[in-house]
């Protein structure tokens, strides 16, 4: 079978998957701005990365615009995985849960533009405001500092969804 992995990242934890999961793969690995847009038809399997924003995978839109047969999408987000966010994130850009994975990346400020940036900062106030903060918060916030969540063993079930399809 032949595979590809495809990304887009905005700060370099989505690049850390794909690279991961890839080598684990033994196949090509890309930027999905690199790749011409009928080259992805060539392959039998499309393993597309892309960071999480509001629920929405981002550039994920343009992988489900070329009608590929075999996709299997990965988004990194800040949030600790957990079902409710996965079930949100399949909803919210059609993607079949069972096809879709989610990982836990960072938080970089010096990587992200201004509008962003301002963004992420009214989520941060938002959280900061709440008066009783869950757990989820409390590590939320500790992200907000900057950090590096990313972690290799989080691919392991992804790498032997792809093998259980070989």
């Amino acid at each position: 079978m032949k595979k590809i992995v495809v990304y887009q990242s905005g700060t370099g934890f989505t690049a850390k998957y794909a690279n991961w999961i890839a080598e684990e793969l033994n196949c090509e690995v890309k930027e999905f701005k690199t790749v011409k847009k009928d080259e992805l038809s060539h392959y039998d399997m499309v393993i597309y990365g892309g960071w999480i924003m509001a629920n929405m995978v981002y550039g994920y839109d343009k992988i489900k615009a070329l009608n590929l047969k075999n996709v299997i999408v990965f988004g990194v987000g800040m949030s600790v995985p957990n079902e409710e966010i996965i079930t949100k994130i399949a909803v919210q850009n059609e993607i079949k849960q069972e096809r879709l994975f989610y990982f836990e990346g960072g938080y970089n400020p010096k990587k992200i533009g201004f509008l962003k940036k301002m963004m992420m900062n009214m989520i941060k106030k938002s959280i900061e405001q709440k008066t009783k903060k869950t757990e989820e918060d409390i590590h939320m916030l500790e992200t907000f500092k900057g950090a590096d969540n990313t972690n290799k063993e989080c691919i392991k079930p992804l790498v032997q969804r792809i093998h259980n399809e070989e």
